[in-house]
């Protein structure tokens, strides 16, 4: 049968390449033009389907992990839906740390994509032995084959989008873009695309968006971490 480019071997062959879609009504009143990239386009629904596959293939390809070995990692909801669906499409074990603040709907969601999940106490501090962090270390540490994604200090993590969030923007765009505007969670996404972004064209305005409360924003004016910027 010819080769149908509508047709692919699995859900992974659909992340990335997603759509720039121009704002129209809400930018009506302003000059220039505005495009959101769509990330739920992505099969997992986020932009971390992006990282998901990416650091998972980068194990591969060292030899660090093989079929039937286990993919543990901490987090809240997007990252764990799209290391669960990489890992049940390639043939990984999932384990999951989460904190007590995810809702009961995320957990459920986690478990049905075939993730083993530890719910970790949500009011104790990142080195407390109960926390979601420290749980997937031991656990790290205690399953053989098994590999600690640690999204936070992971430099695949912006490699990923260096690789292809700022590339795919700077071609949809012609390279016309002039401001990308990104959450910044983890760093990954807006660190990864701004670096490539910045690498074309050294003009590009950078502005990164989190919540309130966030600990980002006082460290990036004072290069100081207070613990006390952090609210419940």
């Amino acid at each position: 049968m010819e080769q149908n480019k509508q047709v692919f071997d699995s859900a992974l062959d659909l992340i990335g390449n997603t759509p720039l879609i121009k704002l129209n009504k809400m930018t009506s009143e302003f000059k220039g033009n505005y495009h959101a990239k769509v990330e739920a386009f992505n099969p997992g629904h986020s932009s971390k389907d992006r990282i998901a596959l990416y650091i998972i293939e980068q194990a591969e390809k060292q030899g660090i992990i093989k079929p039937g070995d286990t993919i543990i990692e901490t987090t809240s909801g997007n990252t764990g839906f799209s290391l669960a669906m990489v890992s049940v499409i390639k043939g990984y074990d999932c384990i999951l740390a989460v904190s007590s603040k995810s809702s009961a709907d995320k957990i459920d969601m986690l478990k049905t994509m075939g993730a083993k999940v530890y719910v970790c106490p949500a009011n104790v501090s990142a080195d407390d032995p109960r926390s979601y962090y420290e749980v997937a270390k031991r656990l790290h540490s205690e399953i053989k084959g098994s590999v600690y994604i640690n999204q936070y200090f992971n430099q695949l993590n912006l490699d990923a989008h260096y690789q292809s969030t700022g590339p795919e923007i700077w071609n949809q765009t012609e390279g016309q873009i002039t401001h990308l505007v990104a959450c910044s969670g983890t760093g990954g996404t807006i660190s990864g695309t701004a670096k490539y972004l910045k690498e074309q064209n050294p003009n590009i305005k950078v502005i990164g968006v989190d919540a309130y409360g966030s600990v980002l924003k006082k460290y990036h004016e004072t290069r100081e971490f207070d613990k006390d910027e952090i609210y419940p």
